[in-house]
């Protein structure tokens, strides 16, 4: 006995070793790469010490004596705070993300290689302003210092590799995958081309959307001049967006003149809205260079300018314009794939073979053919009745870099629409205001000169469906210092039909746009506490339109007394999409199964699932419905003794949607509570893994309200549960009275190292609706800093 008891003990000793060893081992991986924000560094090629304050939340405020140092400075703090980010997006650009993950990301790796984002960056590089250059050149620089102190951070070590050196290039390839990543029509025309073949075209014609319900647009008032010279001419990558935010696929900004601002000057507000996962795709940063330059906002990690956000005269912010973008050509190949017919002779295709190398150093090679509009994707979009090739704006020529450093820079309406008219490829409505009092808001976009609407796919065997080039600048819509006093937008339309060319079929229906008018004119001035309270609000445009038709629909109807009691919840109810209460999760349980039993029946289950992955598209056909009041989409083909009217997919839905949430969280409807639904799991890409996310403590989740509908967006998969994947992600608020009477906050933090006191310490705000203060004023930035780190020149 007195031997067991020994070796038990010894046993327990060696566990507790092994315990204690493995949470010392834990906590120095957890702590990989962890930087001392007031640590003195020597950097080579700095001409001048420089000078980093950091406030309470990590944000830098870089103090440089020049702007080679500066963006050297901002290079180095940008890997300190985000390495493995801008080496992920990196691989995304170039198609190597097998090398870490595995094959099983080799169909994102061909999809990326096919876009060919570093042969227009190579591009770029030689034709792009030599100060920009310079400035991209000691950036890369920066980063490069620091990945040769070998202080990774755990994800390096967790995957066991280690970063390439950093290019100038490599910062131009981010504005290819911003391209790709608003792109409108990879996810919806070959899907609604496949669903015409299936429905024919009276069904198909009910999907479609009718722009002429949307009347609410960004610039109403424009109109192009007359004298003007060109008037009368699921997939792979949903893989990508597991471990990489999508940027730019909705947004909100709005502007006030002075004569509706308590301060007397503009002030502005901007919520650009993409994938919210841990790190969030962009940083804050303050970079000041006394009499030269002084900007606040985000950078997306990997370039080092601010994309959306004010230096001392201007402020700049952006919303997607929803461009269709891209276009679809069904190809004539030949029997050994070599070539294509094109205005009846054949022609060469350019055929390149890719190596893909995996994590186990296994080489994959993929062949992919190219026609003078683009790469073939059918294989890609595994559809193997059909060659079908793509023409992406994103491959047309642009120079998103020139306009952000350019903005950066900008003192006034002439020179800011200078610096965005190079925005082509990355197609926002970028709204403006100045400190002389000035409001605008400016189209910029790559708008394809097509022959017809580009949302169909084309006959590819003739080249009369091919783009004829790209509308000018200069005729694009803007509005500047409009009568009423204010602009806005958000994704809606950009313009009525006296527009003389098409933008787009893809615009967000108008909620958000509709909530954001009525809050502007709600009262004749308003403040930044009112803009706090514009970019919170969750009350649905959606909900005042669609439950006055439900109610009507249900007032006759039969219901059992969990129904009752749902509808008179509904009755009663303000519209507002409250965490904390039952009425959101009834109406949007309501709103899935509707969609569920209009669509399904008629798409099939496969094409059904394809449909609701983009969720525009679901909108797009229920709005319509709704509209009209009728639609043979209704009729139930499952059943041929009847013919369903909406009145009977409204009443069959509701009590569905009611089973289903009893089933779910029990009879007691007072208890349902949409944010025990409706949560924001915020998730860091190796999160997926739990024993990760436990040792770690990577990932964090929210219960949250608001909608993908209302101005305050959390957006969820249709087809999923409720869970938020998509939201703003960022917001700001600038008086342009006084600049440091403003405010921000991103969903995460300035780090993505998890024993970082910044890893998500901006959350809990972001989701109760808290900002923390957004200095420039450089006394007050020294003042309220809460780290200093002196970067010293070490010249070579």
């Amino acid at each position: 006995m007195k031997k067991f008891r020994k070796f038990l003990l010894i046993i327990g000793i060696v566990l507790i070793v092994i315990a204690v060893g493995a949470l010392i081992f834990i906590k120095i991986i957890k702590s990989s790469g962890l930087p001392d924000y007031n640590e003195a560094v020597n950097i080579e090629g700095l001409h001048d010490n420089v000078e980093v304050y950091r406030d309470a939340y990590g944000v830098p405020h870089i103090i440089a004596q020049n702007e080679e140092d500066l963006y050297r400075v901002t290079g180095y703090i940008s890997a300190q705070d985000r390495m493995w980010q801008m080496d992920l997006i990196r691989r995304v650009t170039q198609g190597r993300l097998s090398e870490i993950f595995g094959k099983d990301m080799n169909g994102a790796d061909v999809l990326f290689r096919a876009l060919r984002i570093p042969e227009k960056s190579d591009i770029l590089y030689k034709e792009t302003d030599p100060e920009i250059i310079k400035a991209l050149e000691a950036f890369a620089d920066g980063v490069n210092q620091y990945i040769k102190k070998d202080d990774l951070s755990f994800e390096f070590k967790v995957l066991a590799y280690k970063p390439d050196a950093w290019k100038a290039e490599h910062s131009i390839n981010l504005v290819g995958y911003m391209a790709w990543d608003l792109s409108m029509a990879w996810s919806t025309e070959l899907i609604m081309h496949q669903i015409h073949n299936k429905i024919g075209d009276e069904k198909f014609n009910e999907l479609l959307v009718d722009l002429n319900y949307q009347k609410n647009v960004i610039y109403p008032d424009f109109q192009l001049q007359s004298d003007s010279s060109i008037l009368g001419m699921l997939n792979d990558f949903e893989k990508v967006k597991e471990i990489v935010p999508e940027i730019f696929q909705g947004s909100n900004n709005w502007v006030v003149a002075g004569k509706k601002s308590t301060t007397g000057k503009p002030i502005f507000a901007n919520d650009m809205h993409l994938g919210l996962m841990i790190p969030g795709v962009w940083s804050q940063i303050h970079q000041y260079v006394e009499g030269k330059i002084d900007v606040t906002g985000v950078i997306l990690p990997g370039q080092p300018f601010v994309i959306s956000g004010h230096n001392n005269n201007i402020a700049w912010g952006m919303t997607n314009v929803m461009l269709d973008d891209m276009d679809f050509y069904i190809e004539t190949i030949n029997e050994d794939t070599t070539k294509y017919k094109l205005n009846g002779e054949w022609k060469d295709l350019i055929i390149k073979k890719e190596q893909i190398k995996d994590k186990d150093g296994k080489i994959t090679e993929k062949t992919i053919r190219f026609t003078h509009r683009g790469p073939i994707i059918s294989g890609i979009k595994n559809i193997k009745d059909k060659q079908i090739s793509m023409h992406w704006i994103g491959n047309e020529m642009s120079n998103e870099l020139r306009s952000v450093y350019l903005l950066n820079r900008a003192e006034n309406w002439e020179q800011f629409r200078n610096a965005v008219s190079s925005f082509k490829a990355v197609s926002q409505n970028i709204a403006y205001a100045d400190v002389n009092g000035n409001i605008g808001l400016q189209c910029c976009a790559g708008v394809p000169v097509r022959k017809t609407k580009g949302n169909q796919v084309f006959p590819g065997d003739t080249d009369e469906f091919d783009w004829q080039g790209i509308h000018p600048f200069e005729e694009l819509p803007f509005t500047y210092n409009p009568e009423c006093g204010y602009v806005y937008s958000a994704n809606n339309r950009t313009i009525d039909d006296d527009y003389p060319y098409y933008i787009s079929s893809w615009y967000d229906l108008p909620n958000r746009a509709n909530r954001i008018k009525q809050m502007l004119t709600e009262k004749e001035k308003l403040s930044v506490e009112d803009f706090k309270k514009m970019h919170t609000d969750q009350h649905s445009v959606l909900v005042d339109d669609m439950l006055p038709v439900i109610f009507k629909s249900l007032e006759k109807s039969d219901l059992k007394e969990n129904e009752k009691t749902a509808l008179s919840l509904l009755q009663k109810w303000n519209h507002v999409l409250q965490a904390d209460s039952p009425e959101p999760l009834i109406f949007e349980e309501f709103y899935k199964v509707l969609a569920t039993n209009i669509l399904k029946d008629d798409l099939g289950d496969s094409l059904y699932e394809q449909f609701l992955n983009t969720d525009l598209l679901t909108n797009y056909a229920i709005d319509k419905i709704f509209k009209t009041g009728s639609s043979i989409l209704c009729d139930d083909i499952n059943t041929k003794d009847k013919t369903e009217t909406l009145d009977d997919m409204i009443l069959l839905s509701f009590k569905d949607a009611v089973s289903e949430l009893s089933a779910e969280y029990g009879n007691n409807l007072e208890k349902w509570k949409w944010g025990k639904a409706h949560k924001l799991a915020l998730k860091h890409p190796l999160g997926k893994v739990k024993l990760l996310d436990i040792a770690f403590n990577l990932n964090r989740t929210y219960e949250i309200g608001g909608s993908y509908h209302t101005v305050s967006p959390y957006s969820y998969d249709f087809k999923e549960d409720f869970s938020a994947n998509h939201g703003a992600s960022h917001r700001h608020i600038y008086s342009l009275n006084n600049w440091n009477e403003s405010f921000s906050i991103i969903p995460t933090g300035v780090s993505d190292i998890p024993s970082s006191d910044h890893y998500c310490d901006q959350s809990e705000m972001y989701v109760n609706g808290i900002y923390h203060e957004d200095l420039t004023n450089i006394p007050l930035v020294k003042e309220k800093a809460k780290y200093k780190a002196v970067f010293k020149a070490n010249k070579k």
